[in-house]
């Protein structure tokens, strides 16, 4: 059976081809031959069409399961050299007739081949004829019939199987008699192709570009003029097994109620899962509450950017424990009552449960990308032999450009690149490849052709402008106040500071003419440009200044960059020196900052209270020790005239200790009096602050 030629070929660039057959077929059947690892794909897809006969049966394939195991399992088994001892052998048991030497014929069930008769005789098969028993030497056969279809058919297999190419696998496809004009198509995995570009200069400010696509005939086949069509698209693609056999386990289910538990797997395992599924649970617990504690403020005051992490690690880790708890309804199958399956077995979307990464599709992630402008055909039939690769022509048009000098001290630092600029008006898209850049026949320099939609732009910088030195100081400059709000809901400060830097650009020519350079600089995500010239240009995240430089002569430029960082202050902790250097960044009226001055001086007052508290507490506990002591000693003391002198004398000093103590528990109610009337003007003017904000 030969294959029908392939007519068209499309290929894709994540390694997908798509094949288009198309042939006249004479008989019921012709074959499709693929490589073994393409079988899946070819059984996902293939697609077949009748112009002309009919109809078609089916489609025939040989399992991919493994050649040597298949062969064990038959009861047909054939030696490298006994062929003949070993097929006799595996017979044993069937009906067959054999013709000897002269022409006589024997036959009879085979009773096994007999190899012990002696060193000068030739193995002999035993045949069983009714009660007799026939002892013919194999070297005397000259022809066995097998009178046992089963057998027969046994040993056309056993042969069939043998002689398969593992590495290809065959599917015959099975019509109706007559002739037909069949079609088929289907995929297959494929290398990629690439594509290469020219880029010639031709005149001023016009240029030649040329494309071509490289592809690889890893076919078994010659292809001999073949539609080519090359896809810079995405189709999704997937492998999935079809071609393997498998059989899925099932329960066993018998009388015993205890065999539910078969259902959930071995009761072991399930508590093992339940154990460990409980032992993950406990930290996450942990993990969710301290989150909830941080978010909440019990720890201090969080930014906004702070407490949004936070609350992403409280959200994840319930989730897990939600996953956790799907985990226990799962190990709780085998329970009568609640026979449901867990939720999150039922959770792949409506979009089911292919998962496709973005890379995948990042090609396609450029502007005027339609389909239309992503196909690329080659204009005539191509031929390329088995085993070789091609170049075919994508596009072959003129385009306009402009050649431009452009620094970027983070892709090429002290030199800048000399860079053709362009828009992409082939009315194709430029798929991602190498360019080699020529003028006039002169080479240029190579460069990278990103992917780039119809009608966009496509700068290609090609080699490095020596005769321009360029070298950059960095400076960071002091922070400046870019304003204070006092935020009346949250009761809090929030103070913002420009951080910025300057950079300085020292341009130098060795060049003998004037030249116009552009600086390009990557935009920062979350600051600005200030006190600058004005940009040339802004694009892609990059903006660039121009900066004339004349022949041997030098250049300077300054940009400079600032940002905004946002601190969330308490203004009661704030200290007379962050109030004054405010006031003096002009962060606040005259109203504004005497109210800050009544807090400072409230806290200073406080500073003085918690000092004296401090005194008197060290104070008070030197008494405390005093009496002490004085009690012991009132104690020790006996009834004599001299001792009762000391003891009016110690009691004298006890009851001074005592008014002490006494003194000094007044004072420090009076001081925490005075605090509570401080806390409670403190919330006046807090009050106050917040409402003139």
């Amino acid at each position: 059976m030969t294959q029908i030629p392939i007519r068209a070929l499309t290929l894709y660039k994540q390694g997908i081809a798509h094949f288009r057959r198309r042939g006249p077929v004479t008989g019921t059947t012709t074959s499709l031959v693929v490589p073994r690892e393409s079988l899946n794909d070819v059984l996902k897809s293939l697609d077949l069409v009748l112009h002309g006969g009919g109809p078609i049966q089916s489609v025939d394939y040989e399992t991919p399961a493994d050649k040597q195991a298949q062969l064990a399992g038959l009861p047909v088994h054939l030696g490298e050299r006994a062929g003949l001892a070993d097929l006799l052998a595996s017979l044993r048991g069937s009906p067959v007739e054999v013709t000897l030497d002269g022409g006589a014929t024997a036959a009879g069930r085979v009773v096994g081949v007999e190899a012990s008769l002696g060193a000068s005789q030739a193995p002999a098969v035993v045949l069983q004829r009714e009660a007799e028993l026939q002892v013919i030497p194999l070297d005397a056969l000259r022809q066995l019939a097998v009178r046992d279809q089963r057998a027969a058919d046994d040993i056309r297999f056993f042969l069939d199987l043998s002689r398969t190419e593992q590495t290809r696998t065959t599917l015959t496809i099975r019509l109706g008699d007559g002739a037909h004009d069949l079609e088929l198509s289907y995929s297959a995995p494929s290398p990629t192709w690439r594509v290469s570009y020219r880029l010639s200069g031709v005149e001023a400010g016009r240029a030649r570009l040329v494309g071509w696509g490289l592809f690889d005939n890893t076919l078994d086949e010659d292809l001999e003029a073949v539609e080519l069509t090359l896809v810079s698209g995405r189709p999704v693609s997937f492998s999935y097994d079809l071609a393997g056999t498998r059989v899925p386990p099932r329960p066993e289910v018998d009388d015993d109620p205890s065999a539910l538990e078969q259902v959930a797997g071995d009761r072991t395992t399930a508590n093992a899962i339940a154990s460990l599924a409980h032992e993950i649970r406990t930290p996450l617990t942990v993990v969710r509450g301290m989150s909830e504690m941080l978010a909440r403020g019990m720890t201090g005051t969080l930014s906004d950017d702070q407490r949004q992490l936070v609350l992403t690690v409280r959200d994840n880790a319930t989730r897990i424990t939600n996953h956790l708890n799907s985990l226990f309804d799962l190990v709780r199958i085998r329970d009568e009552q609640n026979p449901a399956l867990p939720g999150f077995l039922h959770q792949s979307g409506p979009l089911g449960d292919l998962k496709v990464s973005a890379s995948y599709f990042l090609p396609m992630q450029g502007g005027n990308a339609e389909e239309q402008f992503l196909t690329y055909r080659v204009p005539t039939p191509i031929s390329v032999r088995r085993g070789q690769a091609a170049l075919v022509p994508l596009l072959d048009t003129e385009v306009a450009y402009e050649e431009l000098c452009v620094y970027n001290g983070a892709k090429m630092s002290n030199h800048p690149l000399r860079v053709w600029r362009l828009r992409n008006t082939s009315g194709v898209a430029l798929e991602q490849g190498p360019i080699t850049v020529s003028e006039r026949g002169r080479y240029r320099g190579e460069g990278i052709v990103r992917f780039t939609g119809m009608g966009d732009e496509l700068q290609v910088p090609f080699a490095l402008e020596f005769g321009i030195l360029v070298s950059e100081e960095l400076e960071y400059l002091p922070r400046a106040l870019a304003g204070v709000v006092l935020n009346a809901d949250e009761r809090r400060a929030e103070v913002s500071w420009y951080h910025g830097t300057q950079t300085r650009y020292r341009l130098a020519s060795n060049v003998g003419a004037d030249i116009g350079v552009l600086v390009e600089r990557r935009d920062s995500p979350r600051g600005e440009y200030y006190e600058s010239p004005e940009p040339a240009e802004r694009q892609e995240g990059h903006t660039r200044w121009l900066v004339p430089v004349s022949a041997g002569g030098r250049a300077e430029l300054v940009v400079r960059e600032r940002e905004v960082r946002t601190s969330y202050e308490n203004v009661t902790s704030w200290t007379t020196d962050t109030v004054d250097e405010l006031r003096s960044a002009g962060a606040f009226s005259e109203a504004t900052h005497a109210l800050l001055l009544r807090l400072l001086a409230l806290g200073a007052e406080d500073s003085t209270t918690a000092g004296r508290r401090t005194a008197l507490e060290q104070e008070q506990g030197q008494i405390v020790a005093l009496q002490e002591q004085l009690r012991k000693n009132l104690g020790a003391l006996g009834t004599s005239e001299r001792e009762g002198a000391l003891r009016d004398r110690l009691l004298d000093d006890l009851e001074a200790s005592e008014e002490r103590r006494r003194a000094i528990s007044a004072e420090q109610r009076e001081l925490d009096q005075q605090v509570g009337s401080r806390e409670r003007q403190r919330e006046a003017i807090l009050d106050e602050l917040y409402a003139s904000s």
